[in-house]
């Protein structure tokens, strides 16, 4: 292969090869770190459970002007490890079951006894203060303010607003491209193993030159990488997000950080290893010239 025909092939292929290798280190991380067990130790990092926690005594407070139930009856019940146990139980995994299984997503948090006895004390006491009759009226009443109970909890720790996301259908689509994942990771890497081959293949009569493209080709990948996660990063531009509840935000915003910071950690882990390979490429180049410059010039009636 002549010298124009090669340096061409190998720009193309070292193009190609910026592409997947960027490809590859995206697919990579998000199928290392979108999982359940990630989003459960974020939540967990993130203290989302206090979060929901005061959410949740927030809104009871505030109504109970209205409903006349004051907001104890809800709330002592409520402890750190029963908000864990619906957040990370049903509002993760069980919505990370339902995408795999491209189901609706539509949890419901699990029974608190010790909130059914306190809703029950509350009404059934009251009731006979006042002399209340205990029809199927204020059964109905006692089921509804339960439900409602439930309903608030469920709302305030669904930190990823799944069950909102799925009626909109985005979890149908998220869903799709979520079982493609593995796929995608796998084809995303064959494609570098490829363009590495094929570079290599070019340049086989000067196998340094490999190097060079190679080298320059992860270089570029890593700054593409690296430069937006940085800006990102430095710029703190996930906090510009205009989300209310303190919980959902925290979920959001720590979850776009830990994946923007692996990303770019792994883009200049692949730009150092392209500049080892630049400059192996010229120390060889060093060597060649050296060697050329330092050979015996034979007498002409020698050669």
């Amino acid at each position: 292969m002549n010298k124009i025909s090669s340096y061409v092939s190998s720009l193309i292929f070292s193009i190609l090869l910026v592409l997947s290798l960027t490809a590859s280190i995206g697919m990579l991380i998000v199928d290392i770190n979108v999982t359940p067990e990630k989003a459960v130790d974020l939540s967990r990092k993130e203290d989302l459970a206090s979060k929901c926690l005061t959410q949740i005594e927030k809104y009871f407070r505030e109504q109970s002007n209205a409903t006349g139930v004051p907001a104890e009856v809800y709330t002592e019940p409520l402890t750190i490890g029963y908000i864990n146990k619906v957040i990370e139980e049903t509002y993760i995994k069980n919505v990370f079951d339902n995408i795999k299984k491209e189901e609706k997503v539509d949890p419901f948090p699990p029974v608190n006894p010790d909130l059914d006895d306190s809703i029950d004390k509350f009404f059934n006491d009251y009731a006979d203060k006042i002399g209340y009759e205990k029809d199927d009226a204020f059964y109905e009443k006692l089921e509804s303010a339960k439900s409602n109970a439930y309903k608030v909890i469920g709302n305030n720790c669904d930190v990823y607003k799944a069950k909102s996301l799925s009626k909109h259908g985005v979890v149908s689509k998220v869903s799709k491209l979520y079982k493609l994942r593995p796929v995608l990771t796998f084809a995303s890497i064959a494609a570098t193993v490829i363009m590495l081959f094929f570079i290599i293949a070019v340049n086989w009569k000067n196998k340094k030159l490999s190097l060079y493209w190679i080298g320059i080709s992860s270089i570029i990948s890593g700054i593409i990488g690296t430069v937006p996660s940085v800006y990102l990063i430095v710029t703190k531009y996930f906090d510009s997000f205009s989300i209310k509840q303190p919980q959902v935000f925290k979920a959001y915003t720590g979850a776009m950080y830990k994946l923007t910071a692996a990303f770019m950690a792994v883009s200049i882990a692949i730009a150092v290893v392209g500049i080892a390979l630049v400059v192996l490429y010229a120390v060889f180049c060093s060597k060649d010239k050296h060697s050329d410059e330092t050979a015996p010039v034979l007498p002409a009636d020698e050669k």
